[in-house]
């Protein structure tokens, strides 16, 4: 069964590119019923955590320790021996054979991340399977910083690409620090009247449905719909919180307020495929060093053709370890 689950990895990676250029220690904070705060948070740090279905997807993460030439060894005896470890492969396994795309962003989004805030300054530090991603976004001087590393003992990246720096201009490339932007004109936005609460943060619930028009007709002669979609986003937005942290989520949405948690569709079910959400906020003083990111010299435009293929090499380098 561990072969089998190997070589269903290896062939999402496949589909890495076209997913690419298109669109937590505790159980996860739920909404509540409870009058929700408004107090502005100027300073401080959230912890995000990504789950589907009730499954926390940075398990692995945290268990696997990638400065080892073994991460096979470590993630088959995870499988073997760990109920934790089994039901995020057994969900794996079943969106492989019936969404493929939805399973690769179960892949991609199983994520550790922590984000230090200062008014509209935000430094996102993502670690994700086998490597760390660092996302700087300062929205008042329209400043954009990136820096990626591998954390696997791989020959596959050459020594000079196991550590990137990009620099990008948040007005102009939406998305470049998450999983994409959305193109919000594809689908119909609606307003909830009711709040929630996220946290112990009052929240406006905003849905966007894909437009029936966009949804890709079924091709009898091949199971994968012609481009990887999202049908419905459920997004909740605390005017608590500056919008500057919405560029470090999944993906990027033109909203407002800060998005506290983001509900993803990959399918038409009644459940999300995958919900982001704080496993904590705690507002404090940070350091200047907590809002520095790393900087590896050379400097790359986000805009250079070499950029997506260095970052795609870094974003999958644990993945392959597996083989």
């Amino acid at each position: 069964m561990m072969t089998s689950t190997l070589s269903s990895l290896s062939k999402l990676a496949v589909l890495a590119l076209l997913l690419f250029t298109s669109c937590a220690k505790n159980d996860p904070v739920g909404p509540d019923d409870q009058p929700g705060d408004n107090t502005p948070f100027t300073e401080g740090t959230i912890e995000m955590g990504m789950y589907s279905h009730g499954i926390d997807l940075g398990y692995f993460i945290r268990e696997i320790d990638f400065s080892r030439d073994d991460v096979s060894e470590q993630f088959l005896e995870l499988a073997e021996n760990n109920g934790e470890a089994q039901e995020f492969l057994a969900l794996l396994q079943e969106y492989s054979a019936s969404n493929p795309f939805a399973a690769l962003g179960l892949m991609m989004n199983g994520v550790i991340c922590t984000y230090y805030v200062k008014d509209d300054v935000v430094l996102g530090k993502a670690r994700g399977f086998g490597y760390d991603f660092d996302n700087y976004h300062d929205v008042k001087n329209d400043e954009g910083k990136l820096f990626l590393r591998t954390l696997s003992q791989t020959d596959e990246i050459p020594a000079e690409d196991r550590e990137l720096s990009v620099n990008y201009v948040p007005s102009v490339d939406l998305g470049v620090g998450s999983g994409g932007a959305i193109d919000a004109s594809l689908y119909d936005r609606e307003v909830s009247s009711e709040k929630a609460v996220v946290a112990g943060y009052s929240c406006q619930v905003s849905t966007y449905t894909i437009k029936s028009q966009y949804i890709p007709e079924p091709d009898p002669e091949n199971p994968l719909p012609p481009t990887p979609i999202c049908y419905k986003l459920a997004v909740y937005t605390s005017d608590a919180f500056n919008k500057t942290i919405n560029f470090t989520h999944p993906f990027y949405l033109p909203e407002d307020a800060g998005i506290l948690k983001l509900e993803i569709f990959y399918d038409n079910g009644e459940e999300p495929t995958l919900v982001m959400q704080p496993d904590d906020i705690t507002p404090r003083t940070l350091t200047d060093a907590e809002l520095q990111i790393q900087v590896k010299d050379p400097v790359y435009d986000y805009n250079d053709t070499a950029v997506a293929w260095k970052m795609l090499a870094i974003l999958f380098s644990g993945w392959g370890a597996l083989e």
